[in-house]
């Protein structure tokens, strides 16, 4: 999925032991080859599997973030958190649908009612006025009702050590236009700690 702002994304995430991998990612690991492309029933299993997804990794700090919290039938809820600017990090939920046997796509759910955010300097949450205006610079700026973007994945590998899978993710324009200028590589953390010390840039 893409970054708020720059690029809308998706995908999700439930709570796992931290520092291991559990059965199902280890399968999936087992079975893919670099390169090859997931089915969307096993990129499930990633997302709920993994604590975190990290976007664009570098040094220790995520272009933007996924945590997946449910999925149900095809829908799939998830926190997505980015910087909206050098001063401020968002976090708000979005929801999307698993479709076709590949792909997960947004459904222009205006998430925007739901973001949270906080002084990127000190991690004061940020509230009251200044989080009504925050919400209504970003409405003013992204209109998610006509989002239709859609995501597939491809396998490029694991470290067993940090407990890390990697995969490129692929946007589709309106759902068929491939847009290779916005390619992603997606870190997947099942370890919680690890997770928790990401930072956003």
């Amino acid at each position: 999925m893409r970054r708020a702002g720059i690029a809308f994304a998706v995908l999700f995430a439930a709570s796992l032991p931290a520092g291991a991998f559990d059965a199902q990612s280890r399968a999936i690991v087992g079975h893919f080859k670099p390169g090859k492309l997931l089915p969307i029933a096993d990129v499930a299993t990633l997302m709920l599997g993994a604590e975190r997804w990290c976007y664009n990794q570098r040094e220790g700090n995520c272009a933007w973030s996924d945590i997946y919290l449910a999925i149900d039938g095809d829908a799939v809820s998830y926190e997505l958190s980015n910087a909206w600017d050098d001063a401020v990090t968002i976090s708000f939920i979005g929801k999307g649908n698993l479709r076709d046997g590949r792909y997960i796509c947004d459904i222009g759910h205006d998430w925007v009612p739901s973001v949270r955010a906080e002084d990127r300097a000190t991690g004061a949450a940020i509230t009251g006025r200044a989080l009504a205006a925050l919400k209504v610079e970003i409405a003013g700026v992204i209109d998610t009702s006509g989002s239709a973007e859609c995501f597939d994945y491809l396998y490029r590998g694991h470290d067993e050590a940090a407990e890390t899978i990697t995969l490129t993710q692929r946007q589709y324009a309106n759902g068929t236009e491939y847009r290779p200028e916005f390619d992603a590589e997606v870190t997947l953390y099942f370890d919680g700690e690890a997770a928790g010390r990401l930072g956003l840039y």
